[in-house]
């Protein structure tokens, strides 16, 4: 592969498997070649402070825009509109974006991020495209996956996953992203438990009905004219040290990285939706 192989990979906001994680970024950087440079912030942190750019991707395992702490109530923390223009105008000139994980709920109060990597987990009840949703729902257990698009370079050398690590009953835009990877057999509702009530350290609470879980696990999508990939595993350290899984992350940031999927972006654009919503948070008293 030619090219510049700068890859910014970001951390924090989330508790992590930090040892894990920091084993197969490096091998996944010594094996293709990508030089890395990591940050415990947020993206727009990363964007202000610097007046070049000096990665070509980047790959979120953090949890930005939410102040989380077991015991409290998940607040939105910006972004604001600065951070938004920067973030959306790399986008639009062609930045690589893998999403991982529970970076899937990042910065609720920014309806087009969620446009842009395909989907939102919400760790309160919130609104998103007009609709009101419950907080989302995880699950802890074992499952098996299957690669749906043998053809995307993504998904090269690996036909299924059997993982143990948490699945979500989130929102995904199924219509608006090419699916790669979904689970075998999704677990029932019954099995999910509430995001919110989690954080907020109590029972669960009567009443809260689990999102309906989709079996999408892995997607691309395209946000400006930057190629994405969102992948839903990577709770643990089993999961970061699964070859398949390890697979998947390193295909996909030199995927996000390649000429021709940037190509194809900006072919095809989508333009981010720069609007700002802090109302689309709610509690409801709960």
């Amino acid at each position: 592969m030619t090219g510049s192989r700068r890859v910014l990979v970001l951390t924090g906001g989330h508790k992590i498997d930090d040892a894990s994680f920091t084993r197969i970024i490096d091998r996944l950087a010594a094996e293709r070649g990508w030089v890395v440079r990591r940050a415990a912030r947020d993206l727009g942190a990363e964007l202000a402070d610097r007046t070049t750019q000096d990665f070509d991707a980047v790959l979120m395992y953090d949890l930005p825009g939410l102040a989380l702490s077991l015991g409290s109530a998940p607040t939105p923390a910006g972004p604001g509109p600065e951070t938004v223009d920067a973030i959306a105008d790399l986008l639009e000139a062609g930045t690589g974006l893998v999403v991982l994980h529970h970076a899937l709920a990042g910065w609720p109060a920014w309806p087009g991020w969620a446009d842009a990597i395909g989907g939102r987990f919400h760790y309160r009840p919130a609104r998103l495209r007009g609709r009101a949703h419950e907080d989302s729902g995880y699950y802890h257990g074992r499952f098996r996956a299957r690669v749906v698009d043998e053809s995307h370079p993504v998904t090269a050398g690996v036909e299924s996953l059997e993982l143990e690590d948490e699945l979500y009953a989130a929102v995904v835009f199924e219509d608006d992203v090419h699916p790669l990877v979904r689970l075998e057999s999704v677990p029932p509702t019954s099995d999910y438990r509430s995001a919110f009530d989690a954080v907020l350290r109590r029972p669960q609470r009567d009443g809260w009905c689990c999102p309906v879980p989709s079996d999408l696990l892995g997607w691309s999508t395209t946000a400006g004219s930057s190629p994405v990939v969102t992948l839903l595993p990577g709770d643990g350290g089993g999961t970061l040290l699964n070859d398949d899984y390890a697979r998947l992350v390193g295909n996909s940031v030199d995927w996000v990285l390649s000429s021709d999927a940037r190509q194809a972006a900006a072919a095809a654009p989508r333009p981010i939706d720069r609007n700002i919503d802090d109302s689309l948070i709610r509690v409801n008293g709960r």
